[in-house]
């Protein structure tokens, strides 16, 4: 049997706006950096990297209080972060002398190395005993966000840039190796892995936020703001 609805002139009418309009909503919601301008992007970026720092730096205070070894310090070498080999710049005359697409570049470099890496802390700190329901929703806030943050800065690069839109994906990026650290099952070995991937994150993740705010004076206020300190 077929059901057949009837509807007058004006609800069709109105039924075909409805659904237009949320065939509309699904489109802007899944590019909703496409409608933001600039300045509104920045704006939210830099909220969005300032508010990642802060649960960045919970987790790593949670994991060093609850977790690390102080024997770390004296039998095991802090090894450097797999992001130390891209150029940044660490002085404010640096900052004066990079482009802001150079800048912007090198902020994406930054985070996308950052993606796989965060999938891989997350399975380790939710799968932690002893680790707080807290801890393993800030780890799992912290790799989505990052996600919105490297959307968002590929947006701003690609608006300054005149030619076709960079794909990111085939860039060379820095290679993340402490996967098998992470999974080992000699415990130290696994903890130790945690506390620098923790550690990294918290560090890179304030790069970008001030180099966000940096960007941010020089572009949206025309370095008409007080953002002087690295």
């Amino acid at each position: 049997m077929q059901l057949t609805l009837t509807l007058s002139g004006s609800a069709g009418m109105q039924l075909l706006l409805l659904v237009s309009s949320l065939l509309l909503w699904e489109n802007v919601a899944s590019k909703p950096t496409a409608i933001v301008s600039t300045d509104d992007l920045y704006h939210r970026l830099v909220e969005q990297s300032h508010n990642t720092f802060i649960m960045a730096a919970d987790v790593y205070r949670e994991f060093d209080i609850n977790f690390a070894k102080r024997s770390w310090m004296k039998d095991r070498i802090l090894p450097l972060c797999h992001t130390a080999s891209i150029h940044t710049p660490e002085n404010l005359e640096e900052v004066h002398e990079m482009k802001t697409e150079d800048f912007l570049n090198s902020i994406i470099n930054v985070s996308v190395s950052w993606k796989e890496p965060l999938k891989h802390l997350v399975s380790a700190v939710t799968a932690l005993p002893g680790a707080s329901v807290s801890m393993g929703k800030k780890a799992v806030d912290m790799k989505d966000k990052n996600l919105i943050i490297l959307e968002g800065l590929q947006t701003l690069y690609n608006r300054t840039q005149a030619k076709v839109e960079e794909n990111f994906e085939n860039f060379d990026f820095p290679a993340w190796s402490g996967l098998k650290d992470l999974e080992s099952s000699d415990e130290d070995t696994h903890l130790f892995a945690i506390y620098n991937l923790c550690r990294c994150f918290k560090r890179d993740i304030h790069k970008i936020d001030t180099y966000l705010k940096v960007l941010r004076c020089r572009v949206v206020f025309k370095n008409e703001c007080g953002v002087s300190t690295f």
